[in-house]
């Protein structure tokens, strides 16, 4: 009797296993077809944004093309355009929202690149560069961006190798161990930032 009870419940362990198991293929069949459907959506996503970007390029550059003539032809370089008003763009130009475009592109590139960087002649060469990627050391750009205990961003090797000159040093390490913290953000800026300027 009881070889006979085991053997009906592992028949329905069995059971139970291959409908598990039968459960699971489907997943993986559902799964596989889904990841396929998404891949071939994520293409055709990148094909028709690499379209519409290139359709949207090529307008722009007829746009700039057309501003650049008028510019040299009413003979107008950077630093007057920094000084013009919408009135002035409106008298330059024929509509009045491609004026407002321009005053309005300006001072969102004013707002966005400040001129007090630094010249930094380097790495880098003639370029500005913004002072939070200075390292306050050696007063040049940093490789490995690392924030102390005072809370001051240095280069690694550079607070490694000069910490003592700061005073009050010794607030900076924990149990006689200089402490850091990476900081990823700002090293990715400043290599997006070494990236763009070459």
């Amino acid at each position: 009797m009881k070889i006979l009870i085991q053997k009906q419940q592992t028949e329905q362990q069995r059971i139970v296993i291959n409908q598990i198991h039968d459960f699971n293929n489907k997943v993986l069949k559902g799964f596989n077809k889904f990841n396929d459907t998404l891949q071939k959506l994520i293409k055709d996503n990148q094909n028709w944004v690499e379209k519409k970007w290139s359709e949207l390029e090529k307008k722009w550059k007829k746009k700039m093309e057309y501003t650049m003539q008028l510019l040299k032809k009413k003979k107008i370089n950077g630093s007057s355009l920094l000084k013009m008003s919408k009135k002035d763009l409106m008298d330059i130009f024929e509509t009045f929202s491609h004026a407002c475009l321009i005053h309005d592109s300006l001072v969102q590139l004013c707002k966005k690149y400040p001129v007090d960087v630094i010249i930094f002649d380097n790495d880098v060469s003639q370029e500005g560069i913004p002072k939070k990627y200075l390292c306050p050391l050696p007063h040049s750009i940093m490789n490995d961006p690392v924030i102390a205990l005072n809370q001051i961003i240095y280069d690694r090797s550079s607070i490694m190798n000069r910490y003592q000159e700061i005073s009050n040093y010794s607030s900076l390490m924990t149990d006689g161990t200089l402490e850091l913290y990476p900081d990823y953000a700002l090293q990715q800026d400043i290599q997006n930032f070494l990236k763009n300027s070459k």
